[in-house]
């Protein structure tokens, strides 16, 4: 009794709502329905959405002079993240250049020169390459931000001591450069094998230069990561023909979202290369053969 009771009671409020409804829509047969959003009249556009505006191609530059201009014999910009390579018009007489509309990212110069090859080097410490990349409002101390800081000679020789105390398959092993902050520090390394190694033909060397990364955590130096730019296994007597020389003043030139204006480079090109920064020989080096990045 109880359910049919139940049922009954739901059956009457079911049929007095459908009454309900159908009254109110033969009240008012015509009510207009919601709205629709209208395309805008031909010839206008709708507003552009709000944000920030995009440097002009001027501000995103890099310009400059080299000295003296015919030691610049050919000269690029590349992005090693991006795999980009861009030539440079460089003049003839005053060796004055110019580079717009260039892409966010951190360029390094390579020039062609009568010795061989001068190389710009980011010697910026960094954690990561990608690090310009990111907006400057979501810069953190972990992500993005330069690190500051000041870096000791015990700190120098604290990473000096990582690089030669460890036992490694070369036989010579040299830091170049070396800079860092209080707790990120790069090094650029060569390393090379010119003793008996196996299947070693007549005078051939295996050579390599690399970037290596350390961080300090809890005072003490570690490796965090290791990046190969150059890799060759030749003759030695062809190495020493080599002139190509690294250079940090024509590396790390960094193109971010807030720049307010051109990155400027001024650089007098030397007359020939020096064995502290890379090989004093005075043939341009085959480098797209042993390049890695």
């Amino acid at each position: 009794m109880r359910v049919g009771a139940l049922v009954g009671a739901c059956a009457a409020v079911l049929v007095i709502g459908l009454v309900q409804g159908l009254a109110a829509a033969q009240a008012n047969p015509f009510a207009p329905s919601k709205p629709k959003a209208e395309a805008p009249p031909a010839g206008e556009q709708a507003a552009p959405a709000t944000g920030k505006k995009e440097q002009p191609p001027e501000v995103r530059a890099i310009r400059g002079r080299f000295t003296p201009p015919d030691r610049v014999l050919e000269a690029h910009l590349v992005e090693r993240s991006m795999d980009l390579e861009i030539p440079v018009a460089v003049d003839k007489t005053t060796g004055a250049f110019e580079v717009k509309g260039l892409r966010l990212g951190t360029y390094d110069f390579i020039l062609r020169t009568p010795w061989g090859r001068l190389e710009g080097i980011d010697m910026d410490p960094k954690v990561s390459p990608y690090d310009i990349l990111i907006p400057a409002e979501y810069r953190t101390p972990d992500l993005g931000l330069r690190p500051e800081g000041e870096f000791t000679e015990e700190d120098r020789a604290a990473i000096r001591r990582i690089i030669h105390e460890v036992k490694r398959y070369e036989n010579k092993v040299t830091d170049m450069m070396i800079s860092g902050s209080t707790d990120v520090a790069v090094v650029l390394v060569e390393l090379m094998m010119d003793t008996d190694f196996h299947g070693r033909k007549g005078d051939e060397i295996t050579w390599r230069i690399e970037q290596w990364t350390y961080e300090k955590k809890y005072d003490a130096w570690t490796t965090f990561k290791a990046r190969c730019l150059y890799r060759f296994r030749l003759s030695k007597a062809e190495w020493e023909t080599w002139g190509w020389q690294f250079e940090p003043r024509l590396g790390g030139l960094v193109i971010s979202e807030d720049l307010k204006e051109p990155v400027k480079v001024e650089f007098a090109v030397p007359d020939k290369p020096v064995r502290e920064k890379g090989i004093p020989g005075s043939k341009y080096p085959p480098a797209e053969k042993g390049r890695t990045w």
